[in-house]
């Protein structure tokens, strides 16, 4: 029974075996990280895009086209590039509280969609409140390596102009068939 005596080569034997485990184990922590990062890069980025359209007085389209080529700055190390659908709007409330679409701007191939009653109960009549929507599919160097489908992430913060009640847009406080003055005051009937 030279086997049980002879004892080399077991560690090896044991490594080989333990190996891919081990690298399955390691690789995946590393996609979590990377899709964690991602996620956390992509909300900041919609946080911060928001936070600074709201500081606005009057935003013109260039802005909106502005805060979305700046992506691929603001969610570094991500690669952002034809991957963010951005949509921007400025949602008004008529003296009754319902919300109403002044303005709406969107960048990239496949905007998302949202429902204006959405916006119920987040402002006062005459008030108005700014929403940043993005859709951004993200896809890991280890998910594409390993040929895993993509990662969807659909989001919208909300806020109130800081500066003004109403933020304009190339101008005009609504292009959406709203009927608001320059003050941000609706025109609605019986106002």
């Amino acid at each position: 029974m030279a086997f049980q005596r002879d004892n080399r080569g077991l560690a090896a034997l044991e490594f080989a075996l333990i190996a891919p485990f081990l690298a399955i184990l390691i690789m995946g922590i590393a996609e979590m990280s990377l899709r964690f990062r991602a996620t956390d890069e992509f909300h900041r980025y919609l946080q911060q895009a928001g936070d600074y359209l709201a500081r606005a007085e009057e935003l013109t389209s260039g802005d909106i086209d502005a805060i979305h080529d700046a992506a691929g700055e603001m969610m570094k190390p991500v690669h952002v590039s034809g991957r963010l659908h951005m949509d921007v709007s400025s949602i008004g409330f008529t003296p009754n509280g319902s919300p109403e679409l002044l303005w709406r701007r969107h960048r990239g191939d496949e905007p998302p969609d949202f429902e204006i009653s959405e916006a119920a109960g987040l402002g006062d009549p005459g008030e108005s409140v700014i929403r940043v929507g993005a859709r951004f599919t993200y896809q890991s160097p280890i998910s594409g390596l390993l040929g895993v489908n993509t990662m969807r992430l659909d989001e919208a913060v909300w806020f109130r102009p800081r500066v003004t009640r109403v933020i304009a847009i190339d101008g005009a406080i609504a292009d959406a068939g709203a009927d608001w003055d320059n003050d941000g005051q609706s025109l609605e009937a019986g106002t």
